[in-house]
């Protein structure tokens, strides 16, 4: 492909480019090779030496270029100028050329060419290396060249150095309240790097120093090039700002004008919104803070909530005599200039560009296109005689993956359901691919599902489903993501009320975005779809329609990361309001976001295991070595097609593990991990256990357990208890002993607040019962449940919560015929058995709320499952494994080992139940013996209380004020219980209720100090006390006398 390279000599070096004079027009070849697609992409050339990394160049041209007496020719590579220190880079291979050589010293640098005089090297200053876009040839485009060298100090590719003199920029606030904050902390390369940035635009007089009351902060991120970028972060202020409403561009009005137009020409403002001064008055409200100093911006900066409103009132207002009469289009930064013919687009490009230069407004000639027949402009493709949308808008749709289960079929079904009412006998158009969602139908994807799926994508890619945009329309714009992708889809609602689809979105995350969590991807899908979608929303009113609740929240938060940081800034540049909806409901962008468009169409074999090994070296490497025996099959086995590693563990017969390659490590981990509500590394690396295998895995798991932010910031450590523990009796089989206990209040899902926990004291396998309150009556029914299961418990230990106290239930336990012990309160440690699933539960619960956004009444038998199915630490065995002798899995793992072959270890279940039974019954002694001895090693009892004796209990949870009582009581003592317990009735006149307490918890008192007994103390203070050395309970073998203050009992 041939284009045009617009080229310019400095002073001087004139002879060193025989034949071309300055701003002269070259004919620069397109490279043929694209990089790493097909040949109809741009082509590239890599380029290194010069820069830490490799550059693309697009274009080439070859001239002869003469250095003194030697001449060559020489292939010129057209790059971008940030790349160059020098104004031209000879590289090695002009220098190896033969007779040639390359000479250095301290005072210069030339070339010697055989018995040839040294030669000086001359250099080339190129004013602009730019194709020059357009569709004229011959005479006509010598005319474009003439023009574009008439105006070429205003087509620029840097930035521009004119200003707008046209309008100005006016900050109107509802509130006379300053916006000030504090610079954001930066490190110190980050502060040099600021310091460099403010020093430039304090050059090029963009800003200036300030004195003002307002200081927004700033933000330092990188540039797709590597560079840094500064950004103030002016959120605060756009809230407080009166928003212009001035009008865009109504695309409709012109449509039919278009169509009848044959040349097109669109130029493209440079470096926009630093071209508009801003106004006088407004000046110290744009300030901001670094950590070195505080500046205003004396031009318009990015991030103002008004700035695109403004940018289009003044270029409308320059270019006024040329709208008018309806042959020249303005949206923002973007200009349209049509005619019929050649000749008449000559003249009303030269009179636009006299009107923009005379009004101070600088072009970027990279993305101008010069007359020609057809042309993109905001997401059509406009031709001779028609107006199209643009084969991009629905490219996401065309190219999507054809569906290969049976989820991907329901999104795909998702997608075209909620446009039915557009397409014709769309229930006889799916009916062959909606009957392979139905039960007990295999699934297939044959040529009749691939037809029928072919018409109903072209149906929602004509009209009426793809409409033309409106501005007048109310406009939403729905997204969606995951770790694969994430898409949106642009709609309007028209005068009927019903959706139409203006282009669709999809793109597969890249590098790093598929680790980001949810909330960031969601965030993220936001920025790229309002970025895909920008000339449709940019000055306009609209909604964002999510299923992430989680964004409103990062909406007004002040700390976010720097990464979120740096989206809601790019983000105050439009004007929407952001709304949730279910996942249900938004089945359109789910189908866009779990199969975007890959870029390099690579389908990937239906059996993935298979393929993943067969693409990787090592796994490669170890079935060559298998198979010439320099491998010990006693470790590693092929079976069909697939290595897999016999994995054995202690008491255990050896299984057959698939063998995961490097590059599937991680997926698969965040599988086994993030997708099964963050288990710990233990049951993770469990879960992956009962699969697959790769070598260190437990230290994979380790790692990125430890690196997990989600864990880290939902999951409470424990504290140690300071007591010594006294076990319960093991019992001999399941459901023997049950442990109780309620979880909640939680945030009300479906009217559910509450969530009984009931766990088996032998296989400890639960059971979780959403509850709407904690009352008898529902506590009755679940046991009931529980008691149908598994029969009826000798045993039932709970909390001293008010259900399990009532009086109905504990007669109803008593006619049940099992015993009921409540725990002493405060010693939740006699309950661990349930407490731990507890804490648990609540970090899975926490993590489906804020980062899954779903209902937690709606996964609960999900996370039943999951606990049930992995390895508990004390039996090394899952609960459901160990009750009923079988392995089961979670929906997400059985789809994945669909594919995988394994060995059938299960013959005899009965037996291995009753081995695995054995197993857990010795190791629930050994690890309660082993448990007993260390954590009552570093341990002393308290001292003991007799009948009689008065006490204070301490408040372990401090529930109320700060400065309230840490005490509670007095109390007597009633009754000694077992294991240091007691059982204590408040003195008269004090508050509260008889209670039972630990030794450990109470601090003992022997009477209020009266003014008797104190008189008496000072007459004679060795003959009497009126107390005695109690119990220092943090030091018990310590004892110290002390005096509570007299007005320390309430």
């Amino acid at each position: 492909m041939a284009w045009r390279l617009l080229c310019g000599s400095s002073e001087g070096c004139a002879d060193v480019l025989h034949g071309v004079t300055t701003m002269e027009m070259l004919e620069v070849l397109e490279h043929p090779h694209a990089k790493g697609g097909s040949s109809d992409q741009a082509g590239w050339c890599g380029l290194a030496g010069s820069c830490p990394t490799e550059i693309e160049s697009t274009y080439s041209v070859t001239l002869p270029i003469e250095f003194d007496e030697i001449t060559m020719e020489v292939d010129l590579f057209v790059v971008a100028a940030e790349y160059m220190n020098t104004p031209v880079i000879i590289g090695t291979d002009v220098l190896n050329r033969k007779g040639v050589t390359y000479v250095r010293t301290s005072e210069r640098q030339y070339i010697r060419h055989e018995d040839r005089s040294p030669a000086k090297v001359f250099v080339i200053e190129a004013d602009a290396q730019v194709p020059v876009k357009t569709t004229l040839l011959d005479d006509d485009f010598e005319r474009l060249k003439v023009l574009i060298n008439e105006f070429s100090d205003y087509f620029i590719t840097g930035t521009a150095n004119t200003t707008v003199n046209t309008g100005s920029m006016c900050i109107r606030l509802n509130s006379d309240t300053p916006v000030k904050y504090r610079p954001y902390r930066l490190s110190h390369s980050e502060t040099l790097r600021v310091r460099e940035i403010v020093k430039d635009l304090l050059d090029k007089c963009v800003i200036r120093e300030s004195e003002s009351e307002y200081a927004s902060p700033i933000l330092l991120f990188k540039k797709k090039d590597g560079a840094d970028r500064m950004c103030v972060d002016f959120r605060k202020l756009n809230e407080l700002t009166v928003k212009d409403r001035f009008p865009l561009l109504l695309i409709d009005s012109h449509i039919d004008r278009l169509g009848q137009n044959t040349y097109f020409t669109s130029l493209d403002m440079a470096t926009g919104f630093h071209q508009i001064p801003m106004d006088d008055e407004s000046i110290h409200k744009t300030a901001f803070v670094t950590p070195e100093g505080h500046y205003e911006y004396l031009k318009m900066p990015y991030g103002l909530a008004n700035a695109p409103v403004v940018y289009q009132r003044i270029i409308s207002k320059t270019l006024q005599e040329l709208i008018e009469p309806g042959w020249t289009l303005v949206y923002i930064d973007d200009v349209l200039i049509l005619s019929d013919s050649i000749e008449e687009g000559f003249v009303r490009l030269r009179k636009a560009l006299e009107v923009l230069t005379k009004a101070g407004f600088s072009i970027n000639l990279k993305k101008c296109t010069f007359l020609s027949t057809e042309i993109e402009y905001l997401g059509r493709t406009i031709s001779r005689g028609q107006v199209r949308p643009s084969a991009s808008k629905v490219k996401a749709l065309v190219e999507s993956p054809t569906p290969k289960t049976v989820k991907q079929v329901r999104q795909f079904l998702g997608l075209a359901s909620y446009f039915r009412r557009y397409i014709a006998g769309f229930a006889s158009k799916v009916a062959c691919i909606a009957k392979l969602t139905k039960k007990g139908v295999d699934f297939h994807w044959g040529n009749d599902q691939e037809t029928a799926r072919q018409e109903v994508i072209a149906c929602l890619t004509q009209e009426p489903v793809l409409a033309i945009y409106d501005p007048k329309l109310p406009i939403e714009v729905h997204t969606d993501a995951s770790s694969v992708g994430y898409g949106a889809v642009l709609l309007q609602i028209d005068e009927s009320g019903h959706k139409r689809v203006i282009a669709y979105f999809s793109r597969l995350t890249q590098g790093a975005e598929a680790k980001y969590h949810s909330y960031e991807l969601e965030t993220l899908a936001v920025v790229k779809a309002l970025q895909n979608f920008r000339h449709y929303l940019i000055g306009n009113k609209f909604l964002v329609v999510t299923d992430c609740n989680a964004l409103k929240l990062t909406q007004r938060k002040k700390d976010l990361l720097p990464r979120i940081a740096r989206w809601w800034i790019y983000l105050q540049d439009f004007d929407f309001s952001l709304e949730y909806r279910k996942g249900t409901c938004m089945s359109h962008a789910d189908y866009l976001s779990r199969n975007p468009v890959n870029v390099c169409s690579v389908q990937k074999p239906q059996n993935w295991a298979q393929a993943a090994q067969a693409a990787d070296a090592e796994t490669l490497d170890l079935l060559e070595k298998l198979t010439d025996g320099r491998l010990d099959p006693n470790r590693y086995v092929k079976k069909n097609d697939l290595l897999y590693y016999k994995y054995s563990c202690a008491g255990e017969q050896p299984r057959l593990l698939c063998f995961i390659p490097k590059g599937h490590r991680l997926s698969l981990l965040r599988i086994f991990h993030d997708e099964h509500d963050h288990p710990g590394i233990d049951k993770t690396v469990e879960l992956i256990l009962k699969h697959f295998w790769f070598p260190s895995l437990r230290a994979f798991v380790q790692k990125y357990v430890g690196h997990c932010l989600i864990c880290l910031s939902h999951k409470k450590v424990p504290r140690a208890p300071l007591q010594p523990i006294h076990s319960w009796q093991k019992p001999e089989i399941p459901f023997e002993t049950i442990h109780a206990d309620a979880l909640g209040p939680l945030p009300e899902s479906n009217g559910y607040r509450y969530v009984l926990i009931v766990v088996d004291a032998y296989s400890k396998y639960c059971l979780l019962y959403p509850m709407y309150k904690q009352d008898a009556v529902e506590l009755k029914r679940h046991i009931t449940n529980t008691v149908s299961l598994f029969g009826t418990p000798k045993l039932i230990v709970a909390d001293r919560g008010r259900m399990f106290q009532s009086a109905e239930f504990l007669n109803w336990t008593t006619d049940l015929g099992c015993d009921t012990h409540l725990i002493t309160p405060e010693m939740h440690q006699s309950n661990g058995q349930v407490e731990r699933y507890c804490r648990t539960l609540l970090n899975m619960i926490r993590i489906e709320v804020n980062h899954r956004q779903e209902k937690w009444s709606d996964v609960m038998w999900r996370l039943q499952l999951i606990l049930n199915i992995t390895k508990h630490r004390t039996t090394q065995q899952s609960p459901l494994n160990l009750l009923v002798g079988i392995d089961a899995a979670t929906p997400v793992i059985r789809n994945l080992v669909r594919d995988v072959a394994f060995e059938d270890s299960h013959a005899n279940r009965e037996a291995l139940r009753e081995m695995s039974r054995q197993r857990a019954s010795e190791r629930l002694r050994q690890n309660q013996a082993q448990q007993d001895a260390y954590v009552n090693s570093g341990r002393r009892t308290p001292r003991a209380f007799e009948v009689g004796s008065m006490a204070f209990v301490i408040k372990k949870a401090q529930t109320t004020g700060k400065l309230d009582s840490c005490m509670r009581g007095p109390y007597k003592v009633v009754k000694v219980l077992p294991n240091g317990r007691y059982e204590l009735q408040l003195v008269s006149g004090s508050y509260g209720k008889s209670t039972q307490a630990a030794a450990e918890f109470m601090i003992p008192w022997k009477g209020e100090w009266t003014p008797e007994i104190c008189a008496a103390y000072f007459e004679d203070p060795d003959v009497s006390r009126p107390h005695e050395p109690y119990f220092n309970w943090a030091d018990p073998s310590s004892e110290q006398t002390s005096v509570f203050p007299h007005d320390f009992v309430k």
